[in-house]
């Protein structure tokens, strides 16, 4: 058994995924995952309903805003995905189902603005591109809880694990 290395801190985490963001290869712990991903969440959710306060183009600019979050955390997610040993194909889908939520949700403020009647369409397709994403999404979220394999894999060497002897056990006093 190999010997794990001791657990990212929030500062260092969050570091070491933002020297990492447009990398799609290698592997990271969980630490580096969830406290990047609670930044971008909870940073991305605050400046974005600020931002749909806005009239005109607050719409907009809270459009960006999330895409801005899934492109910046699409990587981080196929690492660690990487991490406990599966594929990155789980990934893109999620985005590219993400894209359809984004178009659908466009569609349906063009139509509202446009004022047709074909709200209802959209409407439909904003639950079925929402229940694609919440299935999806629940998938990575318990994928990316798991601990990461400590062997090497096709990604690269464990982030937490180093090769060696286990540490020995101190007998409980």
């Amino acid at each position: 058994m190999a010997n794990a290395l001791p657990q990212l801190d929030f500062m260092q985490a969050i570091k070491l995924a933002w020297s990492r963001v447009k990398e799609t290869t290698g592997r990271s712990r969980r630490s580096e995952f969830w406290w990047a991903m609670l930044v971008l969440c909870v940073g991305g959710g605050i400046v974005g309903a600020i931002l749909r306060q806005i009239p005109y183009i607050g719409f907009w600019l809270y459009l960006i805003i999330y895409i801005g979050i899934l492109v910046i955390s699409l990587p981080l997610f196929m690492r660690r995905m990487h991490d406990v040993g599966k594929g990155d194909g789980l990934v893109k889908a999620y985005a590219v189902i993400f894209a359809c939520y984004l178009l659908v949700m466009f569609l349906t403020w063009l139509f509202w603005h446009i004022g047709w009647a074909a709200t209802f369409i959209t409407g439909f397709l904003t639950i079925l591109v929402s229940i694609a994403l919440a299935v999806i999404g629940i998938i990575l979220i318990v994928n990316c809880a798991q601990d990461g394999k400590p062997e090497a894999n096709e990604w690269g060497p464990s982030p937490k694990y180093v090769d060696g002897p286990a540490a020995p056990e101190t007998p409980a006093q």
